[in-house]
């Protein structure tokens, strides 16, 4: 038996954002995780960081090293069924601190914050997987599978960031409730022979096949869509070489009824998953860590629940939406897509409201980063 003060579980941006919020205040966590390094960068589902994430991590300097390595896309264009340009709009709006998304592959974001949370003497423990759990939440203990053999744990305060498959979640007796959408979706990242504009993302219903294309160089883009065959639906003009990685995946929509439980918290896809349209689930999980960080530094974590379901549930229900109205849109949205989207885009108030959700500010401001 050994004991700790706070138990991270998981290294993905959650956990070791997490990490790195709780260093940076004097705190030091354990992290471990089951795997035996970071995500590879050519396999990495997330790549949208949005304002809200790097105003949380400007203030640990992990922004900047972001910034610097990212892609900035700034705007988002729509093409109609007969390839008609239909919406074009920057992601610049009154109140945006990033006038852009940033696009990074979710493993180099994983190590950027790695090397972040090395400075405070913290590093990844491997290969440590958890295989019980004594379902106490007032008084945690894990016991770990290790490479030096079995260890159990003993922790003052226990972080489940282990992901949608969470161990702590179902270990602590967490529901997950929800359901999942009947749609399979397909990504592949392909290089093309020509550059392409790699500062906007696109999205393209010609010829009535949804595909999304977001930049991953000049000469590298994901695409995406409900059809599992993606390369049969991609533009004819288009010259494409050698495909990098291709995948599929289903969305759930879920969320746990408490993020915590005693002395057991739930962060990122533990606690909450959803359509990644919109990019917020990376996102949301960083908020969720930098939050539960400043809270138990506060001590105030007893409302860390309280406070962070009412996002989660609206985060999870802008995202259906968002989901339904792509796949289902009707005669009147698409009227409203061709004919009224760019009218009212140029309006500054709802340009505001539509590009706020996008960029990740329509959740609550941080009060420990001044303006």
């Amino acid at each position: 038996m050994s004991d700790t003060d706070i138990l991270i579980v998981g290294a993905g941006p959650t956990g070791l954002a997490c990490a790195l919020e709780l260093s940076r205040r004097g705190i030091k966590p354990r992290i471990i995780d089951k795997g035996d390094g970071f995500t590879p960068e050519a396999e990495s589902r997330a790549l949208g960081i949005n304002n809200r994430s790097l105003q949380l991590l400007a203030p640990s300097g992990v922004s900047a090293e972001l910034l610097a390595q990212g892609i900035k896309g700034e705007r988002i264009r729509v093409r109609n069924e007969k390839g008609r340009d239909v919406i074009s709009a920057g992601f610049d709006h009154p109140g945006a601190l990033y006038p852009f998304i940033l696009i990074l592959p979710q493993g180099r974001t994983e190590r950027i914050l790695a090397d972040a949370l090395k400075q405070y003497g913290v590093a990844v423990e491997w290969n440590r997987e958890v295989i019980a759990a004594n379902g106490n939440p007032k008084k945690p203990v894990l016991d770990v599978n290790a490479p030096d053999g079995l260890e159990s744990i003993r922790a003052n305060k226990i972080i489940g960031a282990d992901g949608a498959s969470s161990t702590i979640r179902n270990g602590f007796g967490f529901s997950f409730t929800g359901d999942s959408y009947p749609t399979e979706f397909s990504l592949v990242d392909i290089e093309t022979e020509k550059p392409l504009d790699a500062t906007e993302l696109v999205v393209d219903f010609s010829g009535g096949h949804l595909l999304a294309r977001i930049p991953l160089g000049r000469n590298v883009f994901r695409f995406i869509s409900p059809y599992t065959d993606i390369k049969r639906i991609l533009p004819k003009d288009l010259a494409t070489g050698r495909v990098i990685w291709q995948s599929s995946f289903h969305i759930n929509f879920r969320h746990v009824e408490k993020m915590q439980r005693g002395s057991v918290f739930l962060a990122g896809d533990a606690a909450h998953i959803h359509s990644p349209i919109g990019a917020r689930g990376m996102n949301l999980g960083i908020e969720d860590a930098c939050w539960l960080a400043w809270m138990i530094h506060k001590r105030t974590e007893a409302n860390y629940s309280k406070l962070r379901l009412p996002h989660v549930r609206m985060v999870i229900k802008q995202t259906r939406q968002q989901t339904d109205a792509l796949l289902h849109l009707g005669g009147v949205g698409r009227f409203a897509r061709d004919h009224l989207a760019n009218i009212f885009l140029k309006i500054p108030a709802f340009k505001k409201r539509a590009l706020t959700r996008v960029t990740g500010l329509d959740t609550q401001d941080p009060p420990w980063i001044e303006d």
